[in-house]
């Protein structure tokens, strides 16, 4: 089965696997916010992921205190805006104002500190973004640090995929070793404890998180006919 996804700054993905791909994927990063005048985190989930986080607070987290919800259109969608206070490890509380924007074929996410609506706003607001054929992208710059773009897909039968580009930030952190040589790249063992793997490929680096319940040998079989590739956007 093959599937494209979107990065957060619209590169394409591409999976290639013995497996069941229709699951939705999940592509974060940084990106330069021109309110802000710096790079701040955001996150592009599959379409009515805003809905569905509504519902899991209602009914699973009572610790979190729900002080202020808006909804307004902006940029051909709607922009949903909680501010929230979540309990700390120091059994205080914290303040968050979460934003979360959603299109036709995606919901962009991000939060600041502090209860702060209309910054917040603003900072979607002057945030370059747009929706095409494959789906969400943000198209303001999208940086490396502090931390590289990713896109995260659960794969069954494999596990959690974290796919990152093969770029000199990402290289430096895999092993210089030679891995066991696959169809399409390189597999590692990340750790003696566990059967996470590390799969290399020319464009893309991987990081497989299987599920502790599953068959190793199964595992093995859809991680050996892995590909993925990481095309930047044009």
């Amino acid at each position: 089965m093959h599937v494209e996804h979107l990065s957060i700054d619209g590169s394409v993905v591409s999976i290639e696997a013995e497996a069941d791909l229709t699951l939705g994927a999940t592509a974060a990063g940084w990106a330069v916010v021109p309110s802000l005048r710096r790079a701040h985190p955001f996150t592009i989930h599959p379409a009515g992921h805003s809905a569905v986080i509504e519902r899991a607070i209602q009914g699973d987290f009572e610790e979190l205190n729900v002080l202020r919800t808006d909804g307004f259109s902006l940029k051909d969608g709607e922009l949903r805006v909680a501010e929230v206070e979540v309990p700390t490890a120091t059994d205080g509380n914290r303040r968050l104002t979460v934003g979360a924007w959603e299109g036709r074929s995606g919901c962009l996410m991000s939060s600041l500190v502090g209860s702060d609506r209309d910054r917040l706003t603003e900072m979607f607001d002057t945030l370059r973004f747009s929706e095409g054929r494959r789906g969400l992208a943000i198209d303001s710059p999208v940086t490396a640090r502090p931390r590289e773009p990713e896109v995260v897909k659960e794969v069954p039968g494999l596990g959690v995929l974290t796919i990152r580009p093969a770029i000199g930030s990402v290289l430096d952190r895999v092993p210089r070793a030679r891995g066991r040589a696959v169809d399409h790249g390189e597999l590692f063992r990340i750790r003696a404890t566990s059967n996470a793997l590390a799969f290399i490929a020319p464009s893309a680096v991987v990081e497989v998180t299987p599920p502790p319940d599953l068959d190793t040998r199964q595992m093995l079989a859809v991680a050996e006919g892995l590909r993925v590739e990481w095309s930047p956007r044009a």
